[in-house]
């Protein structure tokens, strides 16, 4: 019913913290792709930090108890125009210029674009560095 087809492989990993977890989740994910064929060509890789989302949030000043509506509709966001959700946004006491400078450093494609939105000692950057 979403008028496109894809395929989607879940891997988790239990009692191990930090950064590492991820980069052995990420190893296995493209060591797997590489054994059958499929190269950057194929597939990519989208890398999604909830730290980022969060500190983002906060430096735009959206309290934390909107943060998972908020997440809802900025994912909404690749499918649909602000236009249609700009309601549900000025519900949750999102303007557009707030919506707008959020969906920028989500959609960013460096960790560069992405600091430039947080403050230099930002965690989840730092975390995002490591991996």
């Amino acid at each position: 019913g979403r008028r496109r087809e894809h395929y989607q492989w879940n891997m988790d990993v239990w009692g191990v913290g930090g950064v590492e977890a991820e980069a052995e989740l990420l190893a296995a994910m493209v060591t797997f792709f590489e054994r059958v064929g499929i190269t950057s060509e194929d597939v990519g890789v989208k890398v999604n930090s909830r730290a980022v989302i969060g500190e983002v949030l906060t430096e735009l000043g959206v309290p934390e108890e909107k943060f998972a509506e908020t997440c809802v509709l900025v994912d909404k966001l690749e499918k649909v125009p602000i236009d249609a959700i700009q309601s549900d946004l000025e519900r949750l006491g999102l303007t557009r210029d707030t919506v707008e400078k959020l969906t920028s450093t989500m959609t960013a494609t460096s960790l560069d674009e992405i600091s430039q939105s947080l403050p230099s000692e930002s965690a989840a950057v730092a975390e995002l560095r490591a991996l």
